[in-house]
């Protein structure tokens, strides 16, 4: 798609469509060590009009989310939450002792679409995927290094060498060929590679974007354009990360225009980013 057709990605409500129509988007996000996680990320997600919202996480967070945003649905376990067209995992997620990893396994399993972010990377090469599965990675760069050191040990990565361009780039892609999935590594230029070759680079983008926590929105807006678009996720990411990115990033400047910068005022942001971007 060129620029002036990825406002297709977010059309605007039909008077037959309802809630689900609209898409549905899960999160197995956040954590009894990082709550916000799952609030920023499904804030991300809302922004993008997403029709209906579904959480899987620990009480307290799910607490704190319903007074934050009562619309959403929440439960302890994938199993019983209910089906999504994409899922959101791993962001505010620790390693490997976290509870959370149980779920995030049940979703890898059970559901093809998904973005998988921060604590779930850490499960890809050893959790069980769904039949036809079609994942968007978003690593960092430390994560992208942590990734291709497992599934590529006789060859180790380090952050600092991917400071380089093109060596951040044969990273990236690198890692899209071990694992047959689509990667973003996430900077000030976004690169995104398909397990194919097929890539885009994003940006510079903001770099208001360098602030806590603005890493768990983006994963939830890429998340929320992806509930309401599962087919072209399921045969190529691409487009819905590039939206998602420069939206992102668009949303950042508009927050400066406003004040300080935080995740929080990044989301609030997402809308008017959509707004002055498709002139709604």
């Amino acid at each position: 798609m060129d620029a002036s057709e990825l406002g297709l990605l977010l059309p605007a409500p039909a008077p037959a469509d309802d809630k689900y129509s609209r898409g549905t988007v899960g999160f197995v996000t956040g954590s009894e060590a990082y709550p916000g996680a799952a609030l920023l990320s499904i804030a991300g997600a809302q922004a993008t009009a997403v029709g209906f919202v579904r959480y899987v996480g620990p009480r307290r967070v799910a607490d704190l989310l319903l007074v934050a945003a009562p619309e959403v649905v929440v439960s302890e376990d994938v199993a019983t939450a209910g089906p999504a067209q994409a899922w959101v995992l791993g962001s505010g997620v620790g390693f490997r002792t976290d509870a959370q990893h149980a779920n995030i396994k049940e979703a890898l399993e059970r559901y093809p679409v998904a973005v998988v972010d921060a604590g779930a990377l850490e499960l890809i090469g050893e959790a069980k995927l769904a039949p036809d599965a079609h994942l968007l990675l978003t690593p960092h760069r430390g994560e992208l290094c942590r990734l291709l050191n497992r599934l590529n040990p006789g060859k180790l990565r380090h952050p600092e060498q991917l400071d380089q361009p093109d060596i951040a780039f044969q990273a990236a892609a690198e890692a899209a060929e071990l694992t047959g999935q689509t990667v973003l590594l996430k900077g000030s230029t976004t690169i995104v590679v398909a397990a194919n070759g097929e890539h885009v680079l994003v940006g510079p983008n903001s770099p208001w974007l360098a602030t806590a926590g603005t890493g768990d929105v983006l994963a939830g807006v890429i998340g929320g354009i992806a509930a309401q678009n599962p087919e072209i996720a399921a045969n190529n990411w691409l487009d819905i990360a590039r939206l998602a990115v420069e939206l992102h990033s668009a949303a950042a400047e508009l927050a400066h225009e406003k004040g300080t910068v935080t995740a929080s005022s990044v989301a609030s942001a997402v809308s008017q980013a959509v707004s002055r971007r498709f002139s709604r």
